[in-house]
């Protein structure tokens, strides 16, 4: 457009109206590239923020748009779980649920971890200092799922050992990819369909431990790592593409990783029954998820 003084000299609402309009005036097609807004993650203190780039980091990837390859261009999976809500007694139930601030439910679960590796830390030191092992063994008794355990009636053990942590290099290893893994599944299928599939991860951990070690009745497992596999598994699925930062450094899709870790997993149940890590929880944790991404996306259930 060719600008003459005279032009210059219109008033300032002419002046806005001779400017030229984008090339595109259709008000949709503006529309159709914006992201439809989605449920922020709980907020974190900026210490912990600041910790984001260790570990684990989601880069490259709008999770909540983001779906699985193998099923084209479909809505993503956050508005495909809108759909299927439909109203009854289970929507009663979990409504109250869902009304839990996030960030509440986020560091309520971290918070129980913590308490229950605290009663472990106290019942270690009052059996060195004082050699009473009551404590010690009421937690043994409640806090690790183990075949006596069941045959003795504590069946609240296949759940409660999900919640316990009794050294500090486990409970720092699970609370951190808690940290950093929790959130955003959180805020893909909100408060009730997280638990269900935080503690349905849990149990089935602690039910594929026990089938796998049923020849040894004295072993005994506990920790969360069954249910976040299951939370890291169900993230792969629904973002397979997503790149993980493994040691730091090295980057590595989902789908890749959680791959590569069911064959070490296997590979280290099948040859080494002894271990002290649970790798047989480990994969019952991680088909879990998977097993939940399944019924949600097939069955809808």
């Amino acid at each position: 457009m060719l600008w003459s003084p005279r032009l210059l000299r219109t008033s300032a609402r002419s002046f806005r109206a001779l400017q030229p309009r984008p090339p595109c005036s259709n008000v949709f097609s503006h529309v159709a590239f914006v992201r439809p807004p989605v449920a922020a993650p709980p907020r974190l203190s900026p210490l912990l923020a600041r910790l984001s780039g260790g570990i684990v980091r989601f880069s490259r990837s709008s999770i909540l748009a983001a779906t699985h390859r193998d099923l084209g261009p479909v809505p993503s999976f956050a508005s495909k779980l809108a759909k299927q809500q439909r109203p009854g007694p289970w929507r009663r139930f979990t409504g109250p649920i869902n009304r839990i601030p996030p960030d509440l439910l986020f560091y309520g679960i971290i918070a129980v971890n913590v308490t229950v590796f605290s009663i472990w830390s106290y019942s270690t030191v009052k059996y060195r200092m004082q050699g009473v092992p009551d404590l010690i063994h009421w937690m043994h008794n409640n806090f690790t799922v183990s075949w006596r355990n069941i045959k003795q009636g504590r069946l609240w053990t296949i759940l409660t050992s999900c919640f316990s942590h009794k050294d500090v290099e486990h409970i720092l290893m699970n609370g951190l990819t808690f940290f950093f893994m929790a959130p955003s599944v959180l805020s893909i299928l909100g408060n009730a369909r997280f638990l269900a599939l935080y503690f349905g991860g849990g149990i089935i951990a602690s039910l594929t431990s026990l089938a796998w070690h049923r020849s040894g009745p004295d072993y005994s497992s506990h920790g969360a790592s069954g249910a976040i596999y299951a939370v890291i598994s169900f993230f792969a699925c629904v973002a397979p593409n997503t790149k993980f930062l493994i040691f730091f450094v090295i980057p590595c899709p989902a789908w890749a990783f959680v791959g590569g870790v069911f064959l070490l997993d296997s590979y280290s149940a099948i040859a080494n029954k002894r271990m002290t890590t649970d790798t047989a929880g480990h994969v019952g944790g991680l088909l879990a998820g998977i097993a939940y991404y399944v019924f949600r996306t097939r069955f809808r259930i």
